[in-house]
């Protein structure tokens, strides 16, 4: 396994590049089976319950449990059943941000329809200063300077100015498309001076129709007063955490709403317009 470390190159940013000893002993180790503990063949690896395009499709019930999930990753993010808020896994716990921008931990016994999940674990961490750092900025550098091909788990900490988020409420049956759901049961944050955790991943275009390409970020509070899937923010600083990802596996949904929803469509329209 390859291992690298680039850093950003902005005129607009003054940056500070910190690159962990773990960043080379981490693809030694989970490549030889020495990792803190993780059963080493998948703890590098992403593991996904479902596919985005049976979410973007209407299929909100799933059965694999939040016990479960946990035992597939400490990082993550996804949905509930019925689309029941944002999901957020940090630090091995489950959270739910609810259409009204409350938070809750969530019990095992709860199921998710659709989520993304590794064990976290950073290859590279830095920190960014500037009078004014944007998501769009943000992204448009990690985007120039880490390889397409590759898939990274992100993890940022900082203090936003401003945040932009949203939660969606629990759908009732029968199910829509997602798009037409959120349409009428999205509801935005516009959230000042939060301080709190990102969590997400950056996925290549050739897994479109299984993930989300591109950047999908989720937002925890600190207070755990606030959060949901990310839209927008802006701050002066930023601590990120990059975790290469080695590979991934992908568990179909179990529910018979997946056996009947046409995957042959090209969601990728409705997809950009959501996100």
């Amino acid at each position: 396994m390859k291992c690298y470390a680039k850093a950003l190159r902005a005129n607009w940013l003054l940056y500070a590049l910190t690159v962990s000893s773990l960043f080379v002993q981490a693809c030694t180790s989970r490549q030889t089976g020495a990792a803190d503990g993780v059963p080493s063949a998948k703890s590098d690896f992403m593991y996904q319950y479902s596919i985005i395009d049976a979410l973007l499709g209407g299929v909100f019930d799933g059965n694999l449990t939040l016990g479960q999930l946990k035992t597939k990753g400490d990082f993550g993010i996804g949905t509930f059943n019925r689309v029941d808020g944002e999901l957020i896994v940090d630090q091995g716990k489950v959270y739910k941000v609810r259409y009204d921008g409350s938070i809750q931990e969530v019990p095992d016994h709860d199921s998710t329809s659709i989520a993304f999940v590794k064990f976290f674990k950073a290859d590279s961490s830095f920190t960014l200063r500037d009078s004014t750092i944007t998501l769009d900025q943000l992204e448009q550098q990690l985007m120039a300077t880490l390889p397409a091909n590759e898939l990274y788990a992100i993890r940022m900490k900082g203090r936003f100015s401003k945040l932009t988020a949203r939660a969606p409420g629990a759908a009732r049956k029968p199910y829509p498309s997602l798009k037409d759901h959120l349409a009428k049961h999205q509801y935005l944050f516009n959230l000042s001076n939060t301080s709190g955790v990102v969590i997400g991943f950056l996925l290549p275009g050739y897994l479109a129709k299984v993930n989300v390409p591109g950047f999908h970020f989720h937002y925890l509070a600190d207070d755990h007063k606030s959060g949901g899937h990310i839209f927008d923010f802006t701050t002066n600083e930023l601590t990120v955490e990059i975790d290469k990802i080695q590979g991934y596996t992908v568990e179909l949904n179990t529910v018979a709403d997946f056996d009947k929803v046409g995957l042959d469509k090209d969601r990728q329209e409705e997809l950009r317009k959501i996100e």
